[in-house]
């Protein structure tokens, strides 16, 4: 009896360690508030300026830019390293700041809008045109040359919709 029980728990643990819904270690089901990643408050205000996605879609309505969702997690060290690395980078953070409006989304706090976004890693970050569809997803940690590059195709990619309708 106590094998299976050992047995069990080994299997119980390998399933969470490779689901594709908890990649990052730290992960806790029972946690319902998120902490975000170290930076201030001042920072985070300004790189991501809105709390929800309906009131950045309606930004994006206003002003034609795409929307910036970075999905992240409690306790992700890649989440972190992104926001800390990525994110901080003078020109990443210029680019992000000027030619999007913003959300940063948690997978506890933002849970219908992660499940409607299909999010299986942590940080993701979703491009979102303003007619509301899906332009890139990121996903894990990007270094910030290589996010750089995919922002202005994203960025490209939106401007283009845009001017075929």
């Amino acid at each position: 009896m106590g094998r299976l029980i050992a047995e069990t728990l080994r299997w119980a643990a390998l399933a969470v360690i490779l689901s594709p819904t908890a990649t990052c270690l730290g992960d806790s089901p029972n946690e319902t508030v998120e902490t975000s990643p170290p930076v201030t408050a001042a920072e985070s205000k300004t790189l991501f300026k809105f709390d929800s996605y309906p009131a950045a879609w309606t930004a994006s309505q206003e002003s034609n830019k795409p929307i910036l969702v970075y999905v992240s997690m409690p306790e992700c060290p890649h989440c972190t390293k992104m926001v800390d690395s990525t994110f901080a980078s003078a020109d990443v953070n210029a680019l992000v700041t000027d030619s999007f409006e913003t959300i940063q989304a948690g997978r506890y706090t933002h849970a219908l809008l992660v499940e409607k976004l299909h999010i299986k890693w942590y940080p993701s970050t979703v491009l979102v045109g303003s007619n509301n569809k899906v332009l890139d997803m990121i996903e894990g940690y990007v270094d910030h040359d290589t996010f750089k590059r995919r922002l202005q195709l994203g960025i490209a990619s939106a401007n283009n919709a845009t001017q075929t309708r």
